[in-house]
């Protein structure tokens, strides 16, 4: 199974954490921010695009997807919601078609932001249709706090808009953070509607915080994970998103770290064979 990581988990440097990806194995990136924290997709400084379309017409880089961190809002915020469906989302999936992404990652709004579950559906219904216009997926990340928290409210809630381009962005630390048992229980509910994987780990800070660790430090059941991930093979490919400063040291121990899990996969299953 293929590796993926965000580049901002490199470096915020667009050709640094290119060349370092590189050299560390990656040839698939997922896109959020570039330059700073400020300048997210789709709405970038000018030339990045430029740059990207360059080395993915030379084959160099592909972009596995784009995360504009739509609506991680209340629904109280009309404002935000209007604009994003009427400019954001647009926007981000004209550049998805630009640069060859097939997918488009959003969140599911704050539960305690007003509102109510069938609102939300109805607003990321709606996002589903303009990416689907678009031919692309969109996919729903599971985030403490929102109406997609755990696994399981996520998988019931994309089964409720049922559409067929839209999925979940599965994150087990996420989940962890919920309150869930992310695998096997979360996975097992998200892994008919899988689009994409974030890989970090983390530990819950009772009552309501969390730290996020490296790979193996936290309370993701990474090797279980991997496991299934890698002999269900719901998709291609997985992507890491370090979390963890300072980014580039730390993304460099995550891939090591990873690979060792990923190697033991490898002897288990020959074990099982």
């Amino acid at each position: 199974m293929d590796l993926a990581i965000l580049t901002d988990e490199i470096s915020l440097d667009l050709d640094k954490a290119l060349d370092e990806g590189k050299r560390l194995g990656f040839r698939k990136f997922e896109l959020r921010c570039v330059d700073s924290y400020e300048h997210r997709v789709p709405y970038l400084n000018p030339g990045v695009e430029e740059r990207l379309l360059r080395k993915i017409e030379n084959q160099e880089i592909e972009l596995t997807a784009l995360t504009p961190g739509l609506f991680k809002i209340g629904l109280s915020n009309t404002e935000g919601i209007r604009k994003a469906l009427e400019d954001a989302l647009p926007k981000t999936c004209e550049m998805a078609k630009r640069l060859g992404a097939p997918r488009i990652i959003v969140f599911s709004f704050l539960r305690n932001g007003g509102g109510n579950r069938e609102e939300a559906l109805s607003i990321l219904k709606q996002a589903g249709q303009i990416t689907a216009e678009h031919g692309l997926q969109l996919s729903i990340e599971n985030e403490p706090g929102f109406f997609c928290d755990t696994g399981v409210n996520t998988a019931e809630f994309v089964k409720s808009i049922n559409a067929e381009n839209v999925g979940i962005n599965w994150d087990p630390g996420n989940a962890l953070v919920s309150g869930e048992a992310a695998y096997p229980i979360g996975y097992e509910a998200v892994r008919p509607y899988l689009q994409n994987v974030h890989i970090k780990d983390t530990i819950p800070i009772p009552p309501d915080k969390w730290e996020n660790r490296l790979i193996g430090d936290g309370g993701v059941n990474w090797l279980g994970q991997l496991r299934a991930l890698i002999n269900d093979k719901p998709i291609d490919h997985l992507t890491l998103e370090t979390h963890v400063f300072p980014v580039l040291k730390a993304t460099r121990e995550d891939v090591r770290r990873l690979k060792i899990l990923m190697d033991t996969v490898k002897a288990i299953n020959q074990q099982d064979a």
